[in-house]
């Protein structure tokens, strides 16, 4: 595809990279007209937002290190080496959404907002932004599909995309695509979900439910090195379980406790 969107002399605009910059500006776009209805005022709005940004880098380039280790470089010198040779690929979501989470429930409980209404609000942005994202991916060729003889097989020919070598010009799910059609179905369902009354916790509970087990789906036509497996699945299939677990106790929560506000 086009992993470089723009190059001027030694300058490069990396296709992810700007795509990612677009999926945050949609969803704070997206988010910023309905901040009256849960009471927010924009510099906390924009710290939330800043928070999110810089758990979601860290957490998902930490988990990318994780899963990757093995296969970063033989010695510790060459592993260091790749990780800091290109910092602007190596990602995993799930990484990032772990460690956003955890940092903005200690900053929405430090601000005293209530945490499962402010949850609801911020969630609705969040697939909006990660289909764009996974347009990034698309260009860039990384998360690719395994191959397929399915007439809808992208081929990958640029030699600086991230596809392994040995896949270039070999047809391949678009998963990246694949997911980015399902972040999009499932921002309008919350959308919808959100404007009419519900308890606090449930468009969260929504989302969690339905990304994990879209996202455990894909998983089985990824193409990429995503870690060990264990009884057959990756590491984001177990993590897409345990988020699924998590749901499930929200959603029991939610029904046990008609009164619980999430505070």
């Amino acid at each position: 595809m086009h992993p470089i969107f723009l190059k001027i002399g030694s300058f490069e605009l990396a296709s992810y990279g700007l795509m990612t910059a677009l999926g945050y500006a949609a969803a704070s776009l997206y988010l910023i007209p309905r901040l009256k209805k849960i009471g927010l005022d924009k510099d906390t709005f924009w710290n939330l937002i800043f928070i999110a940004f810089i758990g979601a880098l860290a957490g998902s380039k930490l988990l990318y290190i994780i899963v990757s280790w093995p296969q970063l470089g033989a010695t510790l010198a060459e592993k260091i080496t790749n990780i800091v040779r290109d910092f602007r690929y190596g990602f995993v979501f799930f990484g990032g959404m772990i460690a956003s989470v955890g940092a903005l429930i200690y900053y929405i409980k430090k601000k005293k907002l209530p945490l499962l209404k402010t949850g609801d609000f911020l969630i609705v942005g969040l697939p909006l932004g990660h289909a764009l994202g996974r347009i990034g991916c698309f260009l860039a060729g990384c998360c690719f599909g395994s191959p397929t003889t399915m007439p809808w097989g992208v081929r990958f020919t640029d030699p600086h995309s991230l596809v392994a070598p040995e896949l270039l010009h070999v047809p391949l799910h678009p998963t990246q695509l694949y997911e980015s059609a399902g972040n999009l179905i499932l921002f309008v369902l919350l959308h919808y979900a959100s404007k009419r009354p519900h308890k606090d916790g449930k468009i969260l509970a929504q989302y969690i439910t339905y990304y994990s087990i879209m996202r455990f789906i894909i998983e089985f036509f990824r193409g990429d090195y995503r870690g060990a497996y264990w009884l057959g699945l990756s590491p984001s299939q177990w993590i897409a379980l345990a988020a699924a677990a998590v749901s499930c106790w929200l959603w029991i929560r939610l029904k046990k406790d008609s009164t619980y506000a999430g505070k």
